[in-house]
């Protein structure tokens, strides 16, 4: 994947500036705004959005420190070369309109000069592996300011994976697609997907085990991807979970994930009192033998697990380790075949399991899901 894509479609005709002055670029675990240059040395940039749940505007005043730099970088580490600023700094902003203006000054910091203004519409922004040691991809640019948008996508992998590619939609639902080629290690799998709907997309590769190997996002239309999935925050875990922190966590689980199915006009799950047994003995097995996985060291997975504790019914898994509830249903939500078993049309019982990391306080969740 290049390292850095203009906002632009597939065919190249678009002007690659949807918002007036800004343009857009979307690279893995950043997003940059760029401007053209002018006369002046420093340049701030201030966004302002009105919101429902905020007595006042929430703004913010993002200024360059560098002499007629043109580009403002926001991503994972501020004190990488090329991010200006961290996710938190766009922390108090959410997904809908903004206004944005551009001032110049021969100061940095001091930026008395309008340059430019306009609208713009903040959305997601996914920081999913688009490549790593599991694979690696050529055609799938991340940006596209307008949709429809067709890409012929090859990805090597170097695990064994999956012939199919699973594709989470702005609509919710799950798109698999049969690539062509090889999915054995060194193996090629090339298909072609057309993004039709403006939103954002994750390409989802999985080895065979069904782990992401890689879950790259792909952004259609206008919204700038400025507004970060939450997937890492929360306190975590000092110690086990106490029996009232188990309630509360299934609780908080269960109602999100119904919220989500309710979107797509699926019927609610309710706990089961065998899969909350199966999924807590799934958790705390990982955390007392330290894996990350669905197959145990003794090589027992989701079946042989349900069996184990006297169920006979089908059940599918999820797992996740993060440091709050929240942000495992987002990984996982984020994950378009977690996403895919989470909306399983003929589920409809859940349990949920939760314990400590061995070394850290990431909450290890365990989801199982099986039919009334």
């Amino acid at each position: 994947m290049p390292p850095s894509v203009a906002a632009a479609d597939a065919g190249g005709s678009d002007a690659g500036t949807p918002q007036g002055a800004l343009q857009v670029e979307v690279q893995n675990r950043a997003v940059t705004l760029r401007w053209e240059e002018d006369e002046w040395q420093f340049h701030c940039l201030t966004l302002r959005q009105n919101r429902a749940d905020k007595a006042k505007p929430v703004e913010g005043v993002f200024c360059v420190k560098k002499s007629t730099q043109t580009t403002l970088t926001i991503g994972d580490n501020p004190a990488a070369p090329g991010v200006d600023f961290s996710w938190s700094a766009v922390g108090e902003f959410g997904h809908g309109p903004a206004t944005w203006k551009l001032r110049g000054g021969t100061q940095y910091g001091l930026t008395p000069n309008d340059v430019a203004q306009g609208t713009l519409t903040l959305g997601p922004h996914f920081n999913g592996p688009c490549s790593g040691a599991g694979a690696t991809a050529t055609g799938l640019t991340e940006w596209h300011a307008k949709a429809p948008v067709k890409l012929d996508i090859a990805v090597v992998v170097s695990v064994a994976a999956r012939q199919n590619v699973d594709i989470a939609t702005p609509e919710i639902w799950i798109d698999s697609v049969t690539a062509k080629g090889s999915p054995a290690p060194g193996g090629t799998l090339a298909f072609s997907y057309t993004f039709d709907t403006p939103g954002m997309y994750t390409v989802e590769v999985n080895n065979q085990g069904g782990g992401a190997i890689l879950n790259c996002a792909v952004y259609v239309g206008a919204a700038v991807p400025l507004i970060p999935v939450e997937i890492t925050g929360g306190a975590g875990l000092s110690g086990p979970p106490s029996p009232t922190q188990l309630a509360a966590m299934r609780k908080k689980l269960l109602d999100l994930t119904n919220q989500e199915r309710e979107t797509v006009g699926l019927g609610p799950l309710v706990l089961d009192d065998k899969l909350n047994e199966i999924a807590q003995y799934h958790s705390q097995q990982m955390a007392d033998e330290n894996f990350f996985g669905h197959t145990d060291k003794k090589g027992m997975g989701p079946g042989e697990r349900a069996k184990l504790h006297g169920f006979a019914g089908p059940v599918g898994e999820n797992i996740a380790s993060n440091g709050s509830v929240e942000g495992a249903h987002n990984g996982l939500y984020w994950s378009a075949a977690h996403r895919s078993n989470m909306l399983g049309k003929t589920w409809g019982r859940a349990g949920f399991g939760f314990a400590k990391g061995a070394d850290s306080k990431n909450i290890l969740v365990t989801e199982n899901f099986s039919t009334p």
